[in-house]
């Protein structure tokens, strides 16, 4: 919260003020970074169908009437399908052919609260960071409901870090990009987001209690994989990136699922 933010400003004023510390600085590539908040105090929330572009490429991929709710759709990832940047999505075949990709904006909760009103919302932001909502399509569209079908291991990377929410920085100005193999597939700017940020928070936390640290994936733009001509879907040693302007990138292969391994943050938290 605010308290750490303070804390890790002093210490920057300290490293630019006597360059000898400086020198202890490790370089981000000397590092393996984890997910920004590695286990979640509970699932990941998330918005379905929150831009345009996505309600009418799903329609005419599947068939369908697009339609746009009067109020967020919400469903939610467990907090195992956590990783980081680098760590691979898992394929497993023996669930899934249908692997695709959601580059989405996630919103740190900083401080709590019920009842929030869409002119308090922001003030309860911490940050914000980027989501990938990894989905396996056969499974998503076998029921009515979403949670097994993008709730798997490994299928919601977060990252590379957060950047804190001010008054300039408030999410709505973001450019999301999504790319497979360096080839550009989603593109699109939060501001068109159906249902902005604030709208959101003040939906989900009526009568439910959003704690600090709970995480918000604002929905995904259109371009996902099974709605292109013809569909595509992920393979292993595919690469996935994410990126927005302001943010920055996050990337992670796709590999088998016999490379499975239990997740770093469940071993930290085993060993305490």
């Amino acid at each position: 919260g605010d308290r750490g933010l303070e804390r890790a400003r002093r210490q920057l004023e300290r490293i630019d003020a006597d360059r000898a510390e400086a020198s202890h600085v490790i370089g981000l590539d000397q590092v393996q970074l984890q997910a920004p908040i590695p286990r979640p105090q509970k699932n990941v929330f998330c918005v379905g169908m929150n831009y345009r572009s996505h309600v009418e490429q799903n329609a005419r991929a599947r068939g369908i009437r697009p339609e746009v709710g009067e109020v967020p759709l919400f469903f939610t990832k467990p907090t195992t399908a956590v990783i980081g940047p680098g760590e691979p999505i898992l394929l497993d075949k023996r669930l899934t052919r249908k692997l695709d990709w959601e580059v989405e904006l996630g919103v740190v909760i900083g401080r709590g609260g019920t009842w929030i009103a869409e002119s308090e919302a922001l003030d309860h932001v911490f940050g914000f960071t980027l989501v990938n909502d990894v989905s396996a399509r056969d499974l998503q569209w076998r029921t009515s409901q979403m949670f097994i079908g993008k709730g798997l291991d490994s299928y919601c990377p977060i990252g590379p870090w957060v950047v804190e929410r001010s008054e300039t920085v408030d999410g709505s100005g973001f450019e999301l990009i999504c790319r497979v193999n360096a080839e550009e597939h989603q593109r699109d700017s939060t501001a068109n987001l159906i249902f902005p940020i604030p709208r959101i928070i003040a939906e989900l936390s009526k009568g439910l209690t959003l704690e600090p640290g709970d995480i918000i994936a604002t929905g995904t733009p259109g371009g996902c994989g099974y709605q292109l001509t013809p569909p595509q879907f992920l393979s292993v040693g595919d690469v996935v990136e994410c990126e927005a302007e302001g943010i920055g990138r996050l990337a992670n292969p796709v590999a088998p699922w016999s490379s499975h391994r239990v997740p770093s943050a469940m071993v930290l938290e085993a060993t305490r």
